[in-house]
């Protein structure tokens, strides 16, 4: 399946019985159609996410989702309007719609990929020959949220990654500019809303972070 250029994955979930789902920040917001026995498929786009949160799901239903890239701007009202009134029932015929509303600004793009790739916001400013003043501005309009948030972001979903490797704690935290692992602990809390060894011990979270998103 062909693409549209402001998505980044296609998805589908269907749980086998009743589920609670816990949901990752990964920077990215997705569309999703939701189909649940006996009511009408339901079409929403999710917000930009600041911490974990949990999806509840009964047995039997179904999720489809396409997932935009970091930095993408969604028209959600006209997007969700059209897809009320085409009354469209299966996700792939969204396709030509998210096409037409959603974008993706290449500077908005590269300004991402600059705070993901530095080791600070000023460095990411100094690497686009920007202030940092029209940086947070440039972020700030096209996502809603500011440098120091998708630096934030970036850091903490890398330090979440190599969790499935067999370095320490500690040497997870000095490795990913935390001061210490204390830090690198409030951190997770505040993002997964789980402690870092606790996030460790789950195979589904583990595989959940090495998908994609930002960072």
């Amino acid at each position: 399946m062909l693409l549209p250029f402001g998505v980044l994955q296609a998805w589908c979930h269907t749980p086998a019985t009743a589920a609670h789902t816990l949901v990752l920040p990964d920077g990215c917001r997705d569309l999703i159609l939701r189909a649940t026995p006996g009511q009408a498929p339901q079409w929403l786009v999710t917000a930009l996410a600041d911490t974990a949160y949990g999806v509840a799901s009964t047995a039997g239903e179904s999720f489809w989702g396409y997932r935009f890239h970091p930095g993408a701007t969604v028209d959600e009202t006209a997007l969700l309007k059209a897809l009320r009134d085409c009354r469209l029932r299966e996700a792939h015929d969204a396709l030509p719609l998210v096409d037409e509303f959603v974008r993706l600004d290449g500077s908005v793009t590269e300004a991402l990929q600059s705070l993901s790739d530095t080791p600070s916001v000023a460095w990411a400013a100094r690497h686009l020959g920007v202030s940092e003043r029209s940086l947070q501005r440039l972020v700030l309009a096209a996502t809603g949220r500011s440098p120091g948030y998708w630096k934030g972001l970036a850091r903490i979903r890398r330090a979440a990654l190599a969790l499935s490797g067999t370095a320490s704690l500690a040497a997870i935290a000095a490795d990913h500019g935390y001061a210490d692992q204390a830090h690198m602990s409030r951190e997770f809390r505040r993002w997964f809303d789980l402690s870092p060894s606790r996030f460790q011990a789950s195979t589904e979270l583990l595989r959940v972070v090495a998908e994609t998103g930002y960072g």
